[in-house]
C-alpha cells in the first residue's frame, strides 16, 4: 500500500488588524463629525402664525435683524383647523438670544400708507420678514407675524394708557396723541370689547411726556374740523394739522384742578366726545329732580343746561323720564316728566361758600321760585331750564317740595314762546269776539248814504246857479244879491271839477275800495281766529257756475 504524498496546513489566527479598515473608519468619522457639526451649528427652530402668508415662499423669504440675514423661512404650511397659516422658519446659529417673550415679527413689502410709502426695497428682491429682538429674560419658539411693524418698540420708555369710550370713533392705530396741539405719543390698537360693549384703546406716550399723564388729566376726541349746534349756540372748532384728515387724542388737565399724582402704566380713562365735554366729568356730586310741564319739550335734549338767571345750575339727565311709576291719562292735564341734576359745586365755584341749596330750593318755591322752558337757540330750536323768581307765583306753595316715586318735584310754569303764543291767541280771540260784519254794514251802508247826498247837493247846486243867473234875481235887493253870489262862489268849490269835490269822490271811493279787501280778511277771521300769525288752510278756487238750460 502506497503513501499519500501531502502536508497538513496549520491554521493559526490573525493577531494585527488590517491597514485596510483605516479607509471606512475614517469615512465613519468624518460623516459623524459633518453631521455633528452641522447639528450643532443649528439655529433655533420658530414657529410664526400668521392669516395670510402672502409673499412668503419657503426655502427663500429670509428673517432679518437691521437689514443683517438671521435666518430663512423652511416651510410654510396651514395648520391642523385650516384657520391660519403657520410658518417654520430657522434661525443662524448664536441668533437665539434675539427670541424673547417680547420679540416681534412683521412682514416687509411695499405699503402706502399716512406715514408715506414704505418698503419699496423689496419690488426686487421679494418680501421679507422683519425680527425686533425683545428685552425680556424668558425664551420662546412661536410667535405671531404681523402685517405692519409695531408703533411703539418693546423696550421704549414711556407708558401705556387704555382709554374706554361707549360709542366707536373713528380712531385707528398710528393717529396721533397731543397734549396742547404737541405730538407725544400714538394710538396702538383699537378694539371693541363685547363683555363691555365699549370700545378700548391702547395709547402709547413715549417719554419724558409720560410725566404729563396724571390722575386729574382728561382725554378726549380731538378731530379736524367740529360743528356742534346745542343750547349753547353754534360752536365751530378746528384742531390741528395733524388731526385735520384722521383725527387724534388730546390730554390735559382741566382748568383750575391740580396736576395729580402720576399714574402707572396701563392706567384706564374715559375718553370724552370733545374738549368741551370734559367740564361734565368735573361735577360728580349731584341731586336729581323731577319737573313736570304741560307743553312740549321737543329741543330739549339731554345735556341741556338748567339755568337760574344765566348762572349754570344743573343738567338735564332724562328728557323724558321714562318710568312706569308716573301714571296719567292723555288729556288736557297731561305732563311731561322730565330728570335734571342739580350740581351744587357749579354755583359754589361762582358765589364763593357752600350753601344748603335743597333747604334753600324748597324755601324759594314759596317765594316764587318756578322752572319754565327758554329756547337758547332760534336756528336750531335747542331749549334749556331757566329757574326764576315770578311775583304772580309767590305764596301758591308752601312747606317741602313734594316727592315723587323718590324724586323731588321743582314746580314749573310756561314759558317763552309758549307765554307770547297764549297772549297772542288771547288778543285774537278779542279780535275775533269784535262785531266786525255789523261794523262793515254799517260802514257800506254810510258810503251809499254818503254818495246819495252827493247826488243831491249836485241838484242843488244846478238849482241854486239857474235862480242867480235869472233876471229875477236882479229885482231882488242888493243885500239879497251880494249873499247869494256868495253862497254861489261858496257851492262852486262843491260843484263837480272842484278839487274839493273831486278829493271827496276820490275818498269815498278808497274806502269802499278798503271796505270790500277788508271782508275776505274778516271772513277769515271768523273761521280761525290766529290765521293772523299762522297760515290758514289755502281754499277751493271758485268754480263758475253753469249757464240754466
Amino acid at each position: 500500500m502506497a503513501k499519500n504524498n501531502y502536508s497538513v496546513a496549520n491554521v493559526e489566527a490573525i493577531k494585527r488588524w488590517s491597514p485596510v479598515w483605516i479607509v471606512p473608519i475614517v469615512t465613519v468619522l468624518i460623516g459623524a463629525w459633518v453631521l455633528f457639526y452641522h447639528f450643532s451649528h443649528l439655529g433655533p427652530q420658530i414657529t410664526l402664525t400668521t392669516q395670510s402668508a402672502e409673499g412668503i415662499v419657503a426655502g427663500k423669504t429670509t428673517i432679518k435683524s437691521r437689514s443683517v440675514d438671521v435666518g430663512v423661512v423652511e416651510s410654510v404650511v396651514l395648520s391642523d383647523d385650516l384657520r391660519q397659516v403657520e410658518i417654520v422658519a430657522r434661525l443662524h446659529s448664536g441668533m437665539g438670544k434675539l427670541l424673547r417673550h417680547d420679540s416681534v415679527f412683521w412682514v416687509v413689502k411695499p405699503q402706502i400708507g399716512r406715514e408715506g410709502v414704505s418698503g419699496l426695497g423689496t419690488l426686487l428682491s421679494g418680501a421679507f420678514i422683519e425680527l425686533q429682538p425683545g428685552m425680556s429674560g424668558e425664551a420662546r419658539s412661536e410667535f405671531a407675524l404681523l402685517d405692519s411693524p409695531p408703533l411703539a418698540p418693546p423696550h421704549a420708555k414711556g407708558i401705556r394708557i387704555l382709554l374706554d369710550r361707549e360709542r366707536s370713533g373713528q380712531l385707528n392705530a398710528g393717529d396721533p396723541v397731543l397734549f396742547r396741539g404737541y405730538r407725544v405719543g400714538s394710538v396702538e390698537t383699537s378694539e371693541f370689547d363685547t363683555k363691555a360693549r365699549q370700545m378700548r384703546y391702547q395709547l402709547f406716550i413715549t417719554a419724558p411726556y409720560d410725566s404729563l399723564v396724571t390722575s386729574n388729566v382728561r382725554f378726549w376726541k380731538d378731530s379736524g374740523v367740529t360743528l356742534d349746534m346745542s343750547a349753547q349756540g353754534m360752536r365751530v372748532e378746528m384742531g390741528s394739522l395733524t388731526t385735520l384728515f384722521s383725527g387724534g387724542v388730546s390730554f390735559d388737565v382741566p382748568t383750575g384742578w391740580d396736576l395729580g399724582e402720576r399714574v402707572k402704566d396701563r392706567a384706564q380713562y374715559q375718553l370724552f366726545d370733545n374738549e368741551r365735554s370734559i367740564q361734565d366729568s368735573l361735577y360728580t356730586e349731584y341731586k336729581e329732580y323731577v319737573m313736570f310741564f304741560d307743553e312740549s319739550i321737543r329741543g330739549l335734549q339731554v345735556g341741556a343746561p338748567v339755568e337760574f338767571r344765566g348762572i349754570r345750575l344743573g343738567t338735564v339727565a332724562k328728557a323724558p323720564l321714562v318710568t312706569t311709576n308716573f301714571k296719567q291719562d292723555i288729556n288736557m292735564e297731561y305732563r311731561i316728566p322730565v330728570l335734571i341734576r342739580v350740581e351744587p359745586a357749579r354755583f359754589e365755584k361762582i358765589i364763593g361758600k357752600q350753601f344748603d341749596y335743597q333747604k334753600q330750593l324748597a324755601d324759594a318755591q314759596t317765594m316764587g321760585l318756578r322752572a319754565s322752558l327758554k329756547t337758547a337757540n332760534l336756528l336750531t330750536g335747542a331749549l334749556f331750564i331757566d329757574l326764576d323768581f315770578y311775583p304772580k307765583a309767590r305764596g301758591n306753595s308752601t312747606g317741602p317740595l313734594r316727592v315723587v316715586d323718590g324724586y323731588p318735584v321743582l314746580p314749573t310754569m310756561g314759558g317763552g314762546l309758549s307765554q307770547i303764543q297764549q297772549k297772542l291767541m288771547a288778543v285774537l280771540d278779542k279780535v275775533n269776539e269784535l262785531p266786525l260784519t255789523p261794523m262793515v254794514s254799517e260802514a257800506t251802508k254810510t258810503l251809499a248814504e254818503s254818495q246819495s247826498t252827493l247826488r243831491e247837493l249836485k241838484k242843488m247846486l244846478a238849482s241854486l246857479n239857474q235862480i242867480t243867473s235869472s233876471k229875477a234875481m236882479q229885482s231882488l235887493p242888493q243885500d239879497m244879491q251880494q249873499t247869494l253870489q256868495e253862497l254861489n262862489l261858496s257851492m262852486q268849490g262843491l260843484q263837480p271839477g272842484s278839487p274839493a269835490y273831486n278829493r271827496l269822490v276820490a275818498n269815498m271811493q278808497r274806502l269802499d275800495q278798503v271796505l270790500r279787501e277788508l271782508q275776505p280778511v274778516l271772513r277769515t277771521l271768523n273761521d280761525k281766529s290766529n290765521a293772523l300769525i299762522f297760515q290758514a288752510p289755502e281754499s277751493e278756487d271758485p268754480q263758475p257756475k253753469r249757464a240754466k238750460p
